[in-house]
């Protein structure tokens, strides 16, 4: 896969080197000539040294035959205007972008990027999972939503051991998906009981994973 990475900071250096790595042709363009000549002599890539939202820059880059463009430079603005440039005037099919101020989050995603990532929220996000409760795992973040799946264990004092789906208060934003008891797999229903010792699997949007925690006396 061709990748256009805008940026050459500590983020762009980083992804340039994994994803080389990993075997994936990558061009990386940054408006600085001291990170252009660092990445130049420190990784085997195409590096440009210019302004990554102007179309000649992009064009030099060969944006217009990338797959993916990927915008971390530290100005929201810039990597918003570079993806914007790089999926309508070169029709690249994947636009993601770092965020570094979680007030632009909608906005970008509102033009229309395939991927907003802000890292102080998704660390806050990680060290909350693991600080509060071991019995929780994430299996997996909805692309470009506040939604996840988790595996929530239910504690063998859970004290609501034996209720109905139905009774239990299920968060609004939250759907059981299946439940895992002694080996075997059940696929939940308002009439299922939910026992002590289950694994749960669930979606959950915004707060209501939280929400659910509590129902489970996590």
């Amino acid at each position: 896969m061709r990748i256009l990475i805008i940026g050459a900071g500590q983020h762009g250096y980083y992804l340039s080197k994994h994803l080389k790595e990993a075997g994936h042709d990558i061009r990386l363009i940054d408006r600085h000539e001291e990170n252009c000549a660092r990445l130049a002599n420190a990784l085997d890539v195409r590096v440009f040294c210019g302004d990554g939202t102007k179309v000649e820059t992009l064009a030099a880059a060969g944006a217009g035959k990338c797959d993916v463009m990927i915008a971390v430079t530290n100005h929201d603005e810039n990597n918003l205007i570079a993806c914007e440039i790089g999926k309508k005037q070169f029709g690249i099919k994947r636009t993601i972008s770092k965020i570094n101020n979680t007030k632009n989050i909608s906005l970008m995603k509102r033009l229309g990027i395939d991927l907003v990532l802000d890292s102080t929220r998704i660390i806050s996000d990680l060290i909350e999972r693991e600080i509060d409760n071991s019995d929780v795992k994430l299996i997996a973040d909805i692309t470009n939503s506040d939604a996840i799946i988790s595996e929530y264990t239910i504690p063998q004092n859970w004290s609501r051991s034996g209720q109905r789906v139905m009774d239990l208060q299920i968060p609004e934003n939250c759907v059981l998906i299946y439940i895992i008891r002694g080996g075997s797999l059940l696929i939940p229903r308002g009439n299922t009981l939910l026992m002590a010792g289950d694994d749960v699997v669930a979606l959950a949007v915004g707060s209501a994973s939280k929400a659910l925690k509590k129902v489970f006396e996590l």
